[in-house]
């Protein structure tokens, strides 16, 4: 396996993982969780950024910035039904955690550890950016049409 798709399998691992969970809440046998279809749609959108994030250079960063976009509009969209919102919008970028902080899978030296843990985490700013203001956009449209928070 080439080292692309080793990483590749290793940053979207957990999130599969995770969304293997929310499915099985629909059979009689486990516990289902509140939002569980909210959460495996912005799950599987998270795990499309991810994939494109990861060859954002070859797409170019017009391409990067329109997902980011989509990303925050669909967040707003999911958020308008969800009864958790913000861990829904914060669910959606959970693939691009995992598969951007290289500090997970193997630690740096300590004298490195501070610059490579800064370098990754703002990395991931611009999508916790356009997640948090899709979190934001829904909440507000849901306060103006008075959708109160149920279960979808």
């Amino acid at each position: 396996m080439g080292a692309d798709a080793w990483h590749i399998c290793r940053g979207l691992s957990p999130a599969l993982s995770i969304l293997a969970f929310l499915a099985l809440g629909y059979l009689p046998l486990f516990r289902s969780i509140d939002d569980a279809a909210l959460l495996i749609a912005g799950l599987v959108w998270g795990l499309l950024l991810a994939t494109a994030f990861n060859i954002r250079h070859a797409l170019g960063f017009e391409i990067a910035y329109g997902l980011f976009s989509a990303t925050a509009v669909i967040v707003a969209a999911l958020c308008i039904f969800a009864k958790h919102r913000l861990r829904l919008a914060l669910l959606v970028i959970s693939p691009l955690v995992f598969l951007n902080l290289d500090l997970l899978l193997a630690p740096p030296p300590l004298e490195q550890f501070l610059s490579q843990t800064i370098f990754d985490l703002k990395a991931l700013l611009p999508p916790l950016a356009f997640s948090l203001a899709g979190y934001v956009l829904g909440s507000l449209v849901r306060f103006v049409i008075k959708r109160s928070p149920r279960t979808a």
